[in-house]
């Protein structure tokens, strides 16, 4: 593979959840219960890693290391991405795509301050002030929004955020003690206990499917697929530096949900939080 590689898997990414984004928002909307769809759209996309891992000959490098460390933090990676996974479609029906994108942002910031401690990464004054920044565009689309806003949607996407980025964190780990393909399994089949128990009504389910079938099978590729980009990425290049490209994935949706989605009201306000938001990001490397 060429030194570009890894640059070249990490835009891919951005394009697939730019996309995700978008789509969860429109989706979202017309779910009666975000809980099944939560289900459906984990079940859905366990089917698709399963397949990545087979035509990918991920089977052939199949093998469980040795002590308790490495399946510590696949618990800790599984229980977090779980917890965002069960509750990340609330969040879409109750808080616009553009907003919840830059909210989003918190997982970086998350990623990097368990970064410090777990990988003993050091601290500087650029990532200090990225850190402000960052906290500066969530203050930003929240100033003057106090009665129109979702407080339970910013709730939730700060709690979904804080979520993943203790994940993200932890998939460096993951993908050193297991192989790659291996990991991205265990990622989506372990957290789907998670999701599913206490059990959610077939009922429910079936009337998810009935709604959302197609858009469900989409948004699992999108998931699927730029994950394990993301992950593919980060396995040929240090996580800080993938990380901030991923995540430039907030311009974009913010961008497009403005006239794709039409979430036009405080429009200067959102694309300056985007793009405060992304500098910030990249402060953090």
């Amino acid at each position: 593979m060429t030194s570009m590689t890894w640059l070249y898997l990490s835009l891919a990414s951005v394009l697939n959840f730019t996309y995700l984004n978008l789509l969860s928002r429109v989706v979202s909307r017309k779910s009666k219960n975000p809980r099944a769809m939560s289900v459906v759209f984990n079940f859905i996309a366990i089917l698709m890693t399963l397949i990545i891992f087979i035509f990918s000959s991920g089977y052939k490098n199949f093998s469980l290391p040795k002590g308790f460390s490495p399946y510590f933090y696949l618990f800790l990676a599984c229980l977090f991405y779980g917890l965002n996974e069960r509750l990340r479609f609330y969040v879409s029906k109750y808080l616009e795509a553009s907003l919840f994108a830059i909210i989003s942002n918190i997982s970086v910031v998350v990623a990097f301050i368990v970064a410090l401690f777990l990988y003993n990464e050091s601290m500087t004054t650029n990532k200090i002030f990225g850190f402000l920044l960052i906290m500066a565009s969530l203050l930003l689309v929240s100033f003057e929004r106090i009665k129109k806003i979702s407080w339970r949607g910013i709730g939730l996407a700060s709690l979904t955020s804080t979520f993943v980025g203790i994940a993200w964190s932890l998939d460096k780990k993951g993908i050193y003690y297991f192989n790659l393909e291996t990991y991205n399994v265990f990622v989506w089949l372990l957290p789907f206990l998670i999701v599913y128990f206490p059990g959610v009504k077939f009922s429910d389910i079936k009337r998810e499917i009935k709604i959302n079938k197609w858009s469900l099978i989409l948004l699992s590729f999108l998931n699927v697929f730029g994950y394990f980009l993301n992950l593919k990425a980060q396995s040929l290049a240090e996580t800080t530096k993938v990380i901030p490209i991923v995540q430039t994935s907030t311009v974009l949706t913010v961008i497009f949900g403005i006239f794709i989605l039409k979430e036009k009201s405080h429009l200067f306000k959102k694309i300056l939080a985007g793009v405060i938001a992304v500098i910030g990001v990249f402060l953090l490397r």
